[in-house]
Formats: structure tokens, C-alpha cells, sequence
């Protein structure tokens, strides 16, 4: 059985914000949520919990003992547990950070485009925001970063980095050289780097994810099985820091890890610790819905342009030459009942884009291009 092998009925009695955000005949293709089966592993600790009344406090040491071994096994990256802390997700960890990072005020750096909800949390902690361009191919741009990073030094105003590795919407993995690069830049003009690595389990190829702190000593990151295995109901989150980041570490507030939930922390530990051979399946079932969408696009939208990701399940498609106007997210929903992300959401080069999610079934996938085909047909025709 398909683990992203649900039909649409299956789907519609899903009660999370994907499915009730738009109307019945809408198709969701917008927030990052899978269409999944829950890993096995899952499924037995929550149950188990929820019958024996084990829904307390959380304890925190079997979750981060198992995201030690997960990082160890799939990337071999020896992670202390003493560097480690739970946090309730993966961007209060970075806020919180930051806060610490930047007590008095300051500018969070990011790139552009980058996912949506960076600048939110940005804007909630009360720190400004400045934006990046990535280049052309979606790569991290060092030389606009050290500009960027080099401007709020010569200001006066004290800067932090969010890097998403990997990266959202775009689904591009920086290298190590970029990291080792971006190390070196933010060094120089003393900016600490905070990586969102909330993807990272869902990189085609673990060999190509490479883990921010095994480059940089100064670097802190926050992660979660969240998104590799479909949790994000199920709230909590890691954040680590670098063998020169642990004072930062220390001085992060008990009650930052008291929030993270129970039951959300016993499933993350279940799913670093037993669902390996799940996560495998269902990134052989993302590579097949990419393979789909290409031979979709290829044969009947020649004009979207896009480069399949490397790791996410999310396609950042450039539909300017559609015609859809500013807005084409809000078009397709008007026009082909076809929910997708909205380019400009993740930041001013989103103009012209839209963020696709992949992970659903191959029915729906195939649904989605035929609903958007006969839209555009039926303006031009």
C-alpha cells in the first residue's frame, strides 16, 4: 500500500487546516502538510499513550538520545546530547534564540525567497527583517549576504542569519563548500547563523545534507521529524548548538521546553527511532510524484518552468508565462478550483510563482494539472 496513496475521499475527512482552509471542491496542494499514512511506529506509541492515560509532562532524554542516533546514522554527525534542548517547535526555538542572540533589537537576515513564516516570527519578536535574492538557480548568494551582513554592521544594528538548509520553497541543498563559505562570511562581520533543518530527513540522498553545526562551532540550529513524518499536529522541537554556542544554549529558558507537548515528544521519539524504513518509502514515493509532475508539466503546462527539488516535497514553479497575473495562487483558486502557495508569500522574487505540494497522490497530482490545463483553455479559447 502507498503510503501518499490516499484518494480524495479518504482525504476530504481530514479535519487539519489543508483540508478545511478552502471549499469542498477546492484541491490543496497549498500548506505543507502531507497526504500520509502515519508511520507504524507512530501510530503504536500514540495509541499506547492515549490508553494507558500517559498524557502528562514530557520527559525530554529518550527524544533527543534518538534524534542523536538518527543524525548519526543517516548523516554521520556525531551530536552531544548535552548541546541539545526540547523546545515546543522548531520557530519558538528560533525566536527564542534570537531573542537571546539579539536582547536589545535587531535585524534577522533571510533569504528571498524563503519560507513564509520566517518573516511572521520575525515580526512577533519584534526584530526587523532584512531580505536577500537568492541567485537565479535558487542558490544561496554570499557575496549579496556579506553585502547584507556587512551594511547592518557598518549601521550599528546587531544581525542574526536564518538559514533554511534545506531549503523552502525551492527545495535546493546548500554544499558544504556554500556552508563552509557562509561560515566564513558571517564570521567576519559576526553574525550568528540559526539553520532551520526541519527538511533535512527528506533530502533525495542523505550523503547530500549537510548539517550546519558539523562546519560552523558558532552556528545554532532547530529541527523536528515534524515534516519528515508528517507530525505537525504533534508539537515539539530540537534546537542544538555548536561547541561555541553553548552558552547561548544555557541561558535559553527552562520554560522554552516545558511548552512542547507529551505525546508530541514520545511520536517524534518513535519516528527517529523506528521509522526509518517508512521515511525511506515515502521518499521513494516523492521521487515518483517528481518524476509525475514532470511528464505532466512537460506535456501539457510547457510553460511553467521549474527545476525539481532536492529534498522537500514542495515544487517552486515559475507560471509567468501563463498569464495569470500578479496573483496566479489567487487565479488558479478562482479559476481551476486548485489551491497553491502564493509566489510573493515567501518573498518579493516569488512574483510569477507558486509553491506546489507533492506529497499526495499521484490521482490528485494528475487531477490538479488537468483542472489547471482546462482553466487556461477555457480563457483562451
Amino acid at each position: 500500500m502507498r503510503i501518499l496513496g490516499a484518494d480524495l475521499a479518504t482525504n476530504r475527512l481530514r479535519t487539519s487546516v489543508k483540508w478545511r482552509a478552502f471549499p469542498r471542491d477546492v484541491l490543496p496542494l497549498w500548506v505543507a502538510e502531507m497526504d500520509a499514512v502515519l508511520a507504524p511506529p507512530v501510530v503504536a506509541e500514540v495509541t499506547a499513550l492515549i490508553a494507558r492515560g500517559d498524557t502528562g509532562y514530557a520527559w525530554p532524554e529518550p527524544y533527543v538520545e534518538s534524534f542523536a542516533a538518527f543524525a548519526d546514522h543517516r548523516w554521520q554527525w556525531s551530536v552531544d546530547s548535552a548541546d541539545v534542548r526540547v523546545v515546543a517547535d522548531v520557530m519558538v526555538g528560533m525566536e527564542e534564540l534570537t531573542r537571546i542572540l539579539l536582547p536589545d533589537g535587531g535585524r534577522v537576515i533571510v533569504d528571498d525567497p524563503v519560507y513564509d513564516a520566517f518573516a511572521l516570527h520575525a515580526a512577533a519578536i519584534l526584530r526587523d527583517l532584512g531580505q536577500v535574492p537568492l541567485t537565479a538557480a535558487n542558490r544561496l548568494d554570499l557575496d549579496a549576504l556579506e553585502a547584507a551582513f556587512a551594511t547592518s554592521a557598518r549601521d550599528g544594528v546587531p544581525s542574526v542569519y536564518w538559514l533554511c538548509n534545506p531549503q523552502n520553497p525551492t527545495g535546493t541543498v546548500p554544499t558544504r563548500a556554500e556552508l563552509e563559505e557562509l561560515r566564513d562570511v558571517a564570521a567576519r562581520h559576526d553574525v550568528r547563523v540559526l539553520s532551520d533543518e526541519i527538511h533535512a530527513p527528506l533530502c533525495i540522498d542523505d550523503d547530500a545534507f549537510t548539517p550546519y553545526l558539523s562546519v560552523d562551532p558558532r552556528g545554532l540550529t532547530a529541527t523536528s521529524p515534524s515534516k519528515a513524518f508528517n507530525l505537525a499536529g504533534l508539537k515539539a522541537g530540537l534546537v542544538t548548538a555548536g561547541p561555541e554556542a553553548r552558552d547561548v544554549l544555557g541561558r535559553l529558558h527552562p520554560v522554552v521546553s516545558y511548552a512542547a507537548s507529551h505525546v508530541a515528544v514520545r511520536a517524534h521519539t518513535a519516528a527517529y527511532r523506528d521509522g526509518g524504513p517508512w521515511l525511506d518509502e515515502v521518499r521513494g514515493e516523492l521521487s515518483e510524484n517528481r518524476a509525475l509532475v514532470r511528464r505532466l508539466l512537460d506535456t501539457r503546462l510547457p510553460q511553467v518552468r521549474w527545476a525539481a527539488p532536492q529534498a522537500t516535497y514542495l515544487a517552486w514553479l515559475d507560471v509567468g508565462g501563463l498569464g495569470l497575473g500578479s496573483r496566479p495562487a489567487h487565479t488558479l483558486v478562482s479559476t481551476a478550483r486548485v489551491a497553491l502557495g502564493e509566489g510573493t508569500n515567501y518573498g518579493p522574487s516569488g512574483v510569477g510563482h507558486v509553491r506546489l505540494n507533492l506529497a499526495t497522490s499521484p490521482g490528485i497530482l494528475t487531477e490538479a494539472v488537468d483542472r489547471i490545463t482546462g482553466a487556461l483553455e477555457a480563457r483562451t479559447g
